[in-house]
């Protein structure tokens, strides 16, 4: 539940680089902080009677969600007697969809782009409201277009929130400290890897050994060569038998890429999470780098404290961009956290209210910064946790939406790829399984 209005925001000094997402159709970022960005748009009107009391739930996947209860304080600068909470509700995939249909059910809850694609998921969308529906006056025009997801029907059942990419954390005193150069490159990774393995560290690159972690890794490689080809994208959402081909040079370099000891899964194999436990790993300051993806690196400031290691020794670190493809990297734009509206909610006009709050430049551009994870906005800012990606020209910036490969389709090249990676399986055999792999 919502903690004390008095909770504190902790806001992350933004050190803004200016970025034109040509793909994704954004235009450059302001230089101004906060607040002067803020008044290049209309402030928020109320539209409803100030004085309303009621109460709104938002329900998701995060244990703890300050920066959302940030934003409640903030709307209740507006209407100060509407009660905003929020609650982590357990196995949530499998128990949203029952809680929508209680008599507690929440107002607001989390939504995924992966959920459109599965019949398991239509009772929670028969509840979802059209957020652009004329009528809600919600402004998802400041959101890059590339991020929007509509229905079959055009609607747009979820607004996204957050944005997030794929990457590797990486322990910057280390590279300087042994004279290694950060990769940027397939070839430049297997030779910083050489490297640090000659030098005696654990691993060179750290990773939750389970498929669900892979599409970190095989990410950029699986989308960039996906978006040259629709047919490619066809067949893989298809999961026709043949398609296991087009995994043949993204599974060949996972396997390189373990021949050359980039990856020793006896320590990685160690890790509980992907997320907690991956990241104090990482504080222990002998790992060079760490496969994880925006939502992990978001955890790290939080973390910096409880880690007896990092406490003791700090060291500077940011996420950079992890790549397989000989060119250089990509960047994955893609949706982190979207929000639906319950359209059966007892307070549907207060709880579209709040997104039409909430889905703004200065709120979005906020609660992104509060949470430390990237801008659904054209504002698409850097900060020093995000500033290695900065250097990614924007022509090589891949909406995942955009290529449209489904849930199903990804879910086949990761868990192949750990196949690969743990001596399960041949690349051929690995090849031969498409279609047949879940997680």
């Amino acid at each position: 539940m919502r903690k004390s209005a008095a909770r504190c925001l902790f806001v992350l000094s933004m050190v803004l680089v200016s970025v034109a997402l040509v793909a994704c159709g954004s235009s450059p970022q302001s230089t101004g902080t906060p607040s002067e960005q803020a008044g290049e748009q209309a402030s928020f009107t109320p539209s409803l009677d100030t004085a309303t009391k009621c109460s709104i739930s938002v329900v998701g996947k995060y244990d703890n969600f300050e920066a959302l209860e940030a934003e409640f304080d903030k709307f209740n600068a507006y209407y100060p007697d509407v009660v905003l909470s929020y609650t982590k509700l357990d196995d949530y995939n499998n128990l949203v969809s029952t809680a929508l249909s209680s008599e507690t059910a929440p107002d607001v809850f989390f939504a995924y782009d992966y959920m459109l694609e599965s019949d398991s998921y239509d009772a929670l969308f028969g509840y979802a409201e059209n957020l652009s529906d004329p009528a809600l006056n919600i402004d998802l025009s400041c959101v890059r277009p590339s991020l929007l997801c509509k229905d079959k029907a055009g609607a747009c059942p979820m607004a996204p929130i957050f944005s997030t990419t794929a990457g590797i954390l990486v322990n910057e005193d280390l590279f300087k400290k042994e004279g290694i150069s950060i990769p940027t490159t397939y070839e430049e990774l297997l030779t910083a890897c050489d490297a640090f393995n000659k030098a005696g560290y654990p691993t060179p690159i750290l990773c939750f050994n389970e498929a669900s972690s892979y599409g970190n890794l095989v990410g950029d490689l699986m989308y960039a060569d996906a978006s040259k080809d629709p047919k490619m994208v066809e067949k893989l959402n298809t999961l026709d038998s043949s398609a296991g081909e087009y995994m043949r040079p993204v599974l060949e370099k996972v396997s390189n890429i373990m021949k050359q000891g980039c990856i020793n899964l006896k320590v990685c194999n160690e890790l509980e999470d992907g997320y907690n436990a991956l990241i104090l790993r990482f504080f222990e300051g002998d790992i060079p780098m760490a496969l994880c993806s925006a939502d992990t690196a978001s955890g790290t400031a939080k973390r910096e404290s409880q880690s007896e290691a990092f406490t003791a020794h700090p060291f500077t670190y940011a996420l950079y961009p992890l790549t397989l493809a000989d060119e250089g990297a990509y960047l994955l734009d893609k949706t982190s956290v979207q929000f639906s509206v319950n359209k059966e909610s007892k307070n549907l006009d207060m709880a579209n209210e709040f997104m039409r709050f909430l889905v703004s430049k200065q709120e979005l551009n906020d609660i992104a910064r509060a949470k430390r994870l990237l801008t659904v906005t054209p504002d698409l800012a850097y900060d020093g946790m995000y500033a290695p990606f900065s250097t990614i020209d924007s022509n090589r910036v891949i909406s995942t939406h955009e290529v449209g490969l489904s849930d199903d389709a990804t879910i086949q090249y990761r868990v192949a790829a750990y196949q690969v990676a743990n001596g399960v399986a041949s690349v051929d055999e690995a090849i031969a399984g498409f279609g047949t792999y879940e997680l």
